[in-house]
């Protein structure tokens, strides 16, 4: 009787201690939002003030005026906002992808959308004078892209042709894993020099292939007789 109180006891103390880290999380978050609440209330007092200001006294054409500006305001505040979420998304997934978090710690961009990569130090440096290589541009662009489509309401269809033509071996697969298959709808246009159908990398990606199909051109281009077949495979292999 001793041992089976001793066992649920241990267990209690274990839940105990689990609740309490959990309640000090949550008063963390509490704490936080409740400073986000307050910033927010400071920006809506300004707000208001800027639209309050403008009705005193003031002509229809100067009230409207009154409003662009406060729109304006609001609509900086959001660019600002949105830039530092693609920051994020594209820091996230090109660091991953690249493998380069031994050298930086983020990617950004200013306001006037140029790339700057943080060093782990804390440096700033111009993504051009780092990463000049077309696939290191097309990897950044992929996941500016992708980070785009996340903040959207709607998700629709990433499409994609000659994904992998000028990616290095070394991130092919990532970009297949973290941007081509990673969860949504993808339509890829590929010849059987990127992926080849006799290749491990076709073996490790048709799992997650729903439907493919093959252009297969008969007869001289520019003929009368030229016309193109639709196979449902991959140039000869089934999924």
């Amino acid at each position: 009787m001793t041992f089976f109180w001793g066992k649920r006891r241990g267990r209690l103390l274990q839940r105990k201690e689990t609740i309490e880290k959990r309640l000090e999380e949550l008063t963390a978050e509490g704490s936080t939002l409740a400073d986000k609440l307050v910033e927010l209330k400071r920006e809506e007092t300004v707000l208001s003030d800027i639209v309050r200001k403008g009705k005193e006294g003031k002509t229809i054409t100067t009230l409207a005026q009154s409003y662009r500006d406060a729109v304006s305001e609001i609509r900086n505040r959001a660019s600002v906002l949105l830039r530092g979420k693609l920051s994020d998304f594209v820091s996230e997934m090109w660091l991953d992808i690249a493998d380069r978090r031994h050298e930086f710690s983020q990617v950004q961009f200013d306001a006037q959308w140029k790339c700057w990569l943080v060093r782990r130090d804390g440096n700033k440096v111009a993504w051009d004078e780092t990463n000049p290589s077309a696939g290191q541009r097309q990897v950044r662009l992929l996941a500016f892209t992708e980070a785009l489509r996340k903040l959207a309401r709607l998700t629709p269809p990433l499409v994609v042709d000659t994904p992998l033509g000028r990616l290095d071996k070394e991130v092919r697969e990532s970009v297949l894993d973290g941007i081509y298959f990673g969860g949504h709808q993808s339509i890829i246009l590929a010849t059987n020099a990127e992926i080849d159908p006799d290749g491990p990398l076709f073996d490790r990606v048709k799992k997650q292939l729903a439907r493919v199909y093959t252009l297969k051109p008969f007869g001289e281009a520019g003929s009368s007789d030229y016309r193109v077949t639709v196979q449902n495979n991959y140039f000869g292999r089934t999924v």
